[in-house]
């Protein structure tokens, strides 16, 4: 099933060229696949509160052809691939800037039972209400690469996390560590990045606080964002970022 949905872009979404940022393309693709889980009676917020049951996100890869400009019809194509793995599924993504393919995406997703902490296997029929497709693939069937994290950063950026971080879960919104990113690479090389791969390791949660650690690699801007306590050093890996 191909879920299909439009967006009305609000003047935020926009930088200064009048062209829609990457952090808004990944907020249309996560809420498309939030309308595709009410449609499938799988709602993210209702399913956790009375089940204690979600999808977690584990990783993106975006790729914008053509950023959408201000004023353009925007619609966003979803759908499942199916399994992936006993514990979880594949999201892929179209958005469309007046009928044009502007932007390709794909995501990864682990069934997770919030009350004991571990992933759950995926039961058959709650995928079958999604219609899967998995013949339809993106970026010509290619699989999500591992973000390779250099030894050496050649800078770190301290995050202060906001109580606005926090989504239902309790834990940082998962869209905000690319804004943590954008914060940590320098100006010089804070261009509109037309591709974006992100890979969440762990949480940051109340209490956090995260150091953001940066580097270019060839052409590459890389992120590493990681918890860290009162005395500012780095702990757990939160996220791994790479802007291209």
């Amino acid at each position: 099933m191909i879920f299909s949905t439009e967006f009305s872009p609000l003047l935020e979404d926009f930088d200064n060229n009048e062209s829609l940022t990457m952090a808004a393309i990944l907020k249309y693709f996560e809420n498309a696949g939030s309308r595709h889980s009410d449609a499938a009676n799988d709602s993210a917020i209702m399913v956790a509160k009375t089940q204690g049951v979600a999808w977690v996100l584990t990783d993106w890869k975006v790729q914008a052809k053509v950023f959408p400009r201000y004023g353009q019809k925007i619609k966003v194509e979803t759908w499942s691939e199916g399994l992936v793995s006993p514990f979880g599924t594949s999201r892929n993504y179209y958005l469309y800037a007046d009928g044009n393919l502007a932007v390709e995406g794909t995501s990864k997703w682990v069934r997770f039972d919030l009350r004991a902490g571990r992933p759950i296997k995926v039961e058959a029929d709650l995928l079958d209400r999604y219609g899967p497709e998995p013949g339809k693939k993106v970026f010509g069937g290619e699989k999500i690469s591992k973000i390779a994290l250099p030894e050496t950063f050649a800078s770190e950026t301290k995050i202060a996390l906001r109580k606005s971080d926090f989504d239902f879960n309790k834990h940082v919104h998962n869209l905000n560590y690319y804004d943590f990113a954008l914060e940590a690479i320098p100006a010089k090389t804070a261009a509109p990045f037309k591709n974006a791969r992100i890979s969440y390791k762990t949480a940051l949660k109340e209490g956090d606080g995260a150091l953001a650690k940066c580097a270019q690699v060839d052409e590459k801007s890389v992120v590493a964002i990681y918890a860290a306590g009162t005395d500012g050093e780095a702990g757990a890996l939160a996220c791994a970022v790479e802007l291209w």
